[in-house]
């Protein structure tokens, strides 16, 4: 097994241990996402040009008034990552130095000062290492990771901000698609708009998303398939999804226009496709081509990809009175194979010849 180890710590980190861990009666294999939280977090300030010392404590409220300009203007982004536990009980990191690239491409969006990536990767270390209990056996699930960064200046002035909290906190869970999903195609909304932030992660894009949500569950699906803002033809993300399809053989996925997010699995995923001999396009992809590759039964597979989903197959495309029905996942080749793959590379089955994943020593 090939994993990076941890670099030497070079940030001090102010530790407050909780007094009693709540871990006690939580089954860690059967926890719905979000539901229950680890026992500590990462809390850290900006203020006066400068970051102060990050300190682990107790997970818990903030105390903090209601005219900041986070809630006031949506000046907040985050980040999602998870931790794996290895067959020998070891705890994992997959690809933490992107999604600290990856929130500093978010905050310079939003005029947000940089989070150095020593800070970010030591404090995630550090509170990963305190909480690796929280971690679900192998195989059982993962402790899924948020970072989240936001202004806590007291102004409703509609200006770049000054202060500003940065946060991490995990939760573990079991699974997040159990089962293969229902996407329902929508014209009525779009997710992002070019020269938007449909690229990185406000936290604004994600409330306006809900109601096509809605009524995506409404109408029998499990998620949305986004369309163009433009044109409302061509397809870019599924849910909170980067997605792929398999048409005639090969591998095709959106390409990175701007509007879509570049999505940490999604890169990993097309990097394992093209090990296994398999082309992948990045490329526009058209309802109308959809259509008639399902006519002429080219179209046999549909995932998405993303940190809490991992890989989640498609089994049927709802669009207008039509339904695009997938074969089922256990007639699928690609697919599965390159989630076992991705999987088992995480979770520390496999070799890592990417060096992808590092271990919290």
């Amino acid at each position: 097994m090939q994993i990076t180890e941890t670099p030497q710590t070079r940030t001090e980190i102010r530790i407050d241990k909780a007094p009693v861990s709540r871990l006690r009666g939580v089954n860690l294999s059967n926890v719905q996402f979000g539901t229950v939280y680890s026992d500590h977090m990462l809390c850290m300030e900006y203020q006066k040009g400068r970051w102060g010392k990050p300190a682990i404590k107790p997970y818990g409220p903030l105390s903090l008034p209601p005219n900041i300009s986070a809630l006031q203007y949506g000046v907040s982004v985050f980040e999602g990552m998870k931790a794996h536990q290895s067959p020998q009980g070891d705890a994992l990191l997959f690809r933490p130095a992107d999604n600290a690239r990856r929130l500093n491409r978010s905050a310079a969006r939003l005029a947000m000062p940089e989070i150095p990536n020593s800070i970010f990767l030591d404090g995630l270390r550090a509170l990963i290492d305190l909480d690796r209990a929280w971690i679900p056996r192998a195989g059982e699930g993962a402790l899924y990771i948020r970072p989240c960064f936001f202004s806590i200046d007291e102004s409703i002035r509609v200006k770049p901000a000054e202060r500003y909290q940065f946060v991490i906190f995990t939760c573990p869970f079991g699974a997040y698609y159990s089962t293969p999903i229902d996407v329902l195609v929508t014209e009525k909304y779009v997710r992002a708009f070019p020269g938007g932030t449909g690229d990185v992660k406000p936290a604004g894009n994600y409330a306006p998303t809900f109601l096509a949500d809605i009524e995506a569950r409404d109408a029998g699906c499990g998620s949305v398939l986004w369309l163009d803002a433009q044109n409302r033809r061509y397809v870019e993300e599924c849910g909170v999804m980067n997605v792929f399809f398999v048409i005639d053989g090969k591998v095709v996925t959106p390409k990175l226009t701007g509007t879509i997010i570049p999505g940490i699995t999604r890169d990993s995923v097309i990097t394992l496709i093209r090990e296994m001999g398999v082309d992948v396009a990045e490329r526009l992809i058209s309802l109308e081509e959809l259509i008639a590759a399902h006519h002429d039964r080219k179209l046999t597979e549909c995932f998405g990809t993303g940190t809490a989903a991992t890989l989640s197959h498609i089994k049927r495309i709802r669009y207008r009175d039509q339904d695009l029905v997938l074969p089922e996942v256990s007639e699928r080749k690609i697919g599965p194979a390159v989630r076992e793959r991705l999987v088992a590379i995480v979770t520390g089955a496999a070799p890592d010849p990417y060096r992808w994943v590092e271990l919290v020593a």
